[in-house]
């Protein structure tokens, strides 16, 4: 039976240790072909503290001014505990988050900013990869198994960190919202059609990513329960699920829900040592 990382460690709690080692077994004998990784990015890849998200890089630019930043603030506060409140009906937090969603990308285009500015205001923010981020997809690169990062955030902020970090591999694909520029290079928009944690079920089911890429065993990392959802069109035959469980408040119901939840805000030394035991390398024999 394959070996659980964590399984004596108190911030690392299992929904059934026997399944998840059973399924750690089954990806280890069915091999790298026929397995995938699917990974949500905010809060997930990123940090919990300091913390950052694609949309938070431009929402916080100082540069923007204090009235941008007060009217972007104004409408995070309203629609935040809305996105956070899982006792409301799923239809109510929908539309809430389109509403953020909207207003945010107005706010935006407001401010008329240049393709250019981006790293910039990367380098200004706290969003940053969990410790252990770059490893893991180093690994995975070495072993040319398929990364789908699946976000409700900014493709152009994501692509940005990775290229920063270095870690921006030929294996990885990035499902998330692209932004549009005139033929300045001036933010005019966001391509359609818009992804939030509420609709990548809605965006999977007519990505050609999930027709492309079949393997049997997917191995999905998240931090909130619609996180799930991203593997609804994958066609497999075992998902191992992992949470960052960055609320106490939420560990029973993820408990429910996920097969492994990571508590606090760790890094990704714990998934690494998943993914080492599935391409078949000790500790710390990654290339880096």
């Amino acid at each position: 039976m394959a070996n659980l990382p964590g399984a004596e460690d108190s911030t690392v709690v299992f929904r059934d240790q026997s399944i998840v080692s059973e399924k750690l077994q089954k990806f280890i004998q069915s091999g790298i072909s026929n397995f995938q990784i699917v990974a949500d990015f905010d809060y997930t890849m990123t940090s919990w503290a300091p913390s950052g998200t694609c949309f938070s890089v431009i929402r916080m630019y100082s540069g923007f001014g204090e009235e941008f930043l007060s009217k972007a603030e104004a409408i995070k506060k309203k629609h935040l505990p809305i996105h956070l409140d899982f006792s409301l009906p799923e239809e109510v937090r929908k539309e809430s988050d389109y509403q953020w969603f909207t207003k945010t990308i107005k706010c935006f285009v407001d401010a008329k900013f240049p393709k250019t500015l981006i790293p910039v205001m990367l380098e200004a923010s706290q969003c940053r990869l969990r410790a252990g981020v770059v490893e893991f997809l180093k690994l995975a690169h070495k072993h040319n198994i398929p990364v789908l990062i699946f976000s409700g955030g900014i493709k152009d902020v994501i692509d940005a960190l990775l290229d920063r970090e270095g870690c921006y591999f030929d294996n990885i694909s990035i499902i998330s919202n692209r932004l549009k520029y005139d033929d300045k290079e001036i933010m005019v928009g966001v391509e359609e059609p818009f992804i939030t944690a509420s609709t990548k079920l809605e965006v999977a089911r007519e990505d050609k990513y999930f027709k492309n890429v079949i393997r049997d065993n997917v191995l999905l990392l998240g931090d909130m329960l619609s996180d799930l959802k991203m593997a609804s069109c994958v066609k497999y035959t075992d998902m191992l699920s992992v949470a960052f469980c960055n609320h106490d408040k939420d560990k029973e119901q993820y408990r429910e829900n996920f097969d492994m939840l990571l508590m606090g805000n760790p890094g990704f030394e714990r998934v690494t040592e998943l993914l080492r035991q599935i391409v078949g390398e000790q500790p710390n024999r990654v290339e880096l």
